[in-house]
Parts: C-alpha cells; structure tokens; sequence
C-alpha cells in the first residue's frame, strides 16, 4: 500500500459533519501539484508544436508531399506552454 494512502486511511476520523480534513488535504495537494508545475514550467517552458507535432512542417490538403514552414511556431517545432515566460 502506497505510504500516502495508508497515511489518509489511517487518520483520525473528523466528526460526521466537519469536512476540513477533506478540504486541507485536497488544498494541500493542490499546492503541492501548483510547485511541481512551475518547477517543470522554468525547467522545460517549451513543448512540441499542436499544429505540425514538432516537425516544423504544414502540409498541404491537396499535394500532401508539398510542405511550407508551420504558420503556429514559425518553423520551430515548438511552442510555449501553458503560464510560461518567454526566455
């Protein structure tokens, strides 16, 4: 059993009506989720282009072995994501 899970399981059971624990919990792991996402946010701000899938290439409709630079990325292969600054 995972240690977090027979942490919660173990606890002290609040009274019928008192949900705190619950919400300190989950505020808890929503804080925690929130310093994880900007550590990998500065570690890693850039990720593979929606439109092209990184390839930094647009296809054509038509003539599919005709290609042009991604209008998105402007031929990166990249973008930022969500909440990151530009380096």
């Amino acid at each position: 059993m995972h240690p977090l899970l027979a942490f919660v399981l173990s606890a002290p059971a609040a009274e019928a009506g008192d949900p705190t624990f619950g919400w300190l919990f989950l505020a808890g792991l929503a804080a925690l989720y929130s310093v994880g996402y900007t550590i990998s946010i500065r570690l890693h701000p850039y990720r593979n282009c929606r439109r092209c899938q990184g390839s930094r290439k647009h296809r054509g409709a038509i003539f599919t072995r005709s290609f042009r630079a991604c209008d998105r990325c402007d031929g990166t292969g990249r973008e930022l994501r969500l909440f990151a600054k530009h380096p």
